[in-house]
């Protein structure tokens, strides 16, 4: 599914960009948390990250709607530098996006566009259906997978700086938009 299949008016999508690792995640929960305390309808998913005592990047996924955790990094020992992303975990944290895109919610937080997703794999999927469901979207993207964004997702979404003000002007922007 190409991204440009799609009109202008229904790519409500925000891409949050960011060149250091964990760098959006208080600015994404803090965004979420007021949306919602002000009645928006805030479904998805939410990544917090932090280093083990072993020096190994620790990821988990909060359920927006239900406060549900979902631990998708693995144990891979104190000697591995390899990912220690556990690819079936994901796999199942991403039930919580294709739920949330059947419940049509205001807004859904995609976690992230990372390394599985330049590769078209992760949550790709679940973000071509939400585009497709015309749901507005907001993600983060580390600034060394844009060239991968552009092409899986044809340049789709508009670029954000990592500030509370850049993301209240996208949301203003995108209800505006879903109201035309």
């Amino acid at each position: 599914m190409e991204a440009d299949s799609f009109g202008p008016d229904h790519l409500r999508i925000g891409v949050v960009t960011y060149e250091t690792r964990g760098g959006t995640d208080a600015l994404m929960g803090d965004f979420a948390a007021r949306l919602k305390s002000d009645g928006a309808d805030v479904g998805g998913l939410l990544q917090h990250g932090r280093m083990d005592e072993n020096g190994h990047w620790r990821m988990v996924l909060t359920d927006l709607r239900t406060g549900r955790l979902h631990p998708i990094s693995q144990d891979l020992g104190a000697g591995s530098a390899t990912c220690s992303l556990d690819t079936s975990a994901l796999v199942e944290a991403s039930q919580v996006l294709r739920r949330e895109i059947a419940a049509r919610p205001d807004l859904l937080i995609v976690n992230k566009f990372a390394g599985l997703e330049a590769e078209g794999r992760g949550l790709v999927a679940e973000l071509f259906a939400a585009i497709e469901a015309e749901i507005p979207i907001l993600t983060t993207l580390a600034v060394r997978h844009r060239p991968a964004w552009d092409r899986i997702m044809g340049g789709a979404g508009d670029m954000l700086d990592p500030t509370e003000a850049a993301l209240w002007d996208w949301w203003r922007r995108t209800r505006k938009r879903g109201d035309a």
